[in-house]
C-alpha cells in the first residue's frame, strides 16, 4: 500500500474554499482505497511555512498510483487548484514497510 500525501498552500486566503473544493474532486477517483482532505489547524509553534491543506490517498501499489494520476479527475483537480495555490509538496510512502 502506498500513501500519497500532498501539502498545499493558497496564494491568498480568499481561495481556501475553492482550493478545498478542487481537492475534494479527487474523492471519486476509483484508484484510491482511502482519500481525505484536511485543513491545517496551524497549531505548530515553530516558525516557518505551514500548508493550508493536507491531502492523503491510500493507493494499492505503484501501478494504481500511476492510474490515479492519469485519471481525468486528477487532471480536473489540477486545473481547478493550480492557479490558486502557492506551494505544493508531495510524498509517497510505502505503508507495508516495517
Amino acid at each position: 500500500m502506498i500513501r500519497h500525501i500532498a501539502f498545499f498552500s493558497a496564494i491568498d486566503p480568499t481561495y481556501l474554499d475553492d482550493i478545498e473544493a478542487g481537492l475534494w474532486v479527487l474523492k471519486d477517483n476509483p484508484h484510491a482505497v482511502r482519500f481525505a482532505v484536511h485543513r491545517n489547524l496551524n497549531l505548530d509553534e515553530i516558525p516557518g511555512p505551514h500548508p493550508d491543506f493536507v491531502v492523503m490517498a491510500d493507493i494499492q501499489d505503484e501501478a494504481a498510483l500511476a492510474a490515479y494520476k492519469a485519471h481525468p479527475l486528477y487532471a480536473e483537480s489540477i486545473r481547478r487548484v493550480r492557479p490558486l495555490r502557492d506551494i505544493r509538496v508531495a510524498a509517497d510512502l510505502r505503508l507495508d514497510d516495517a
